[in-house]
């Protein structure tokens, strides 16, 4: 999987996160003196560096998926990972080809599979994407792909190539 630009801002997201682990690490010093078992303010930097760290990570693989997360206003990058099949229509000699797209997803970090189906002469994976909802009704996709062709399978004329691919749904 790839970063992806999104015009979520997870800046707000990240000052949150910094916030929590702070006041994490503020606890755990508490505890610790109480318990007189540790060096006291020593454990505040480490302690709120690993407290950052496992909340971003929490967050970036599962948590930004919560809808109530979304509902405060937490996270609001659009889900869109999934299997998505269709049928492409190619001015390539008149064909109707069916496709499979699949995207895997994290909060920051997207992968996109290209897929014709049958044929199996190509396949395209992304490099780069962006994720928008800025003045648009429900999510854009726009991403750019490497398509890799199969020799020996796909016809003699067909390349290698790049391209950029956007979708709004």
């Amino acid at each position: 999987m790839h970063l992806y630009s999104s015009t979520d801002s997870r800046i707000s997201a990240y000052g949150i996160i910094a916030l929590i682990a702070v006041l994490t690490a503020i606890a755990a010093d508490t505890v610790t003196e109480a318990l007189d078992i540790g060096p006291g303010l020593l454990f505040s930097a480490p302690t709120a560096a690993a407290a950052y760290g496992l909340l971003y990570r929490l967050i970036d693989a599962t948590a930004w998926r919560w809808t109530w997360l979304h509902r405060l206003g937490f996270i609001k990058t659009p889900i869109v990972e999934g299997i998505y099949e269709g049928r492409l229509v190619s001015s390539y000699n008149n064909t109707t080809l069916p496709i499979k797209i699949c995207i895997d997803q994290s909060w920051t970090s997207i992968a996109i599979r290209f897929e014709v189906l049958g044929t199996r002469t190509s396949s395209s994976y992304s490099i780069a994407a962006n994720l928008s909802t800025e003045g648009h009704q429900h999510a854009r996709l726009t991403y750019t792909y490497r398509n890799a062709v199969q020799p020996g399978i796909a016809d003699p004329d067909m390349n290698d190539q790049e391209g950029t691919y956007g979708s709004e749904g």
